[in-house]
């Protein structure tokens, strides 16, 4: 809530403290900061703020679902499992997620 209120206030003096519109948000997942923003309007209904998505929170939130779905994930239709030689390993989720 704290974070929500700040960001806001942030936003909706910019232009009067320092002549600037941010018209972008770099976010970490947390979309009530980014709503909440959005639902301000703080330049008005001709001007949108858009999020960016931290790439950093992106890598981690891929790479934990990743390796939650290799060991709950049951047999493929070639009758075996996700991980293994050749198939999801660890090594290959820290490739993905560093490739992102």
């Amino acid at each position: 809530m704290m974070e929500t209120v700040g960001m806001i206030r942030i936003f909706k003096r910019s232009l009067s403290h320092r002549s600037v519109r941010y018209t972008s948000y770099i976010g970490d997942g947390d979309s009530k900061t980014f709503s909440s923003i959005t639902a301000s309007n703080p330049y008005g209904e001709n001007i949108t703020v858009s999020k960016i998505e931290c790439v950093g929170h992106v890598q981690k939130r891929m790479g934990t679902r990743l390796r939650k779905l290799k060991q709950m994930s049951s047999k493929l239709s070639d009758r075996k499992s996700i991980g293994g030689k050749g198939r999801l390993t660890d090594r290959m989720i820290d490739l993905i997620t560093t490739y992102y």
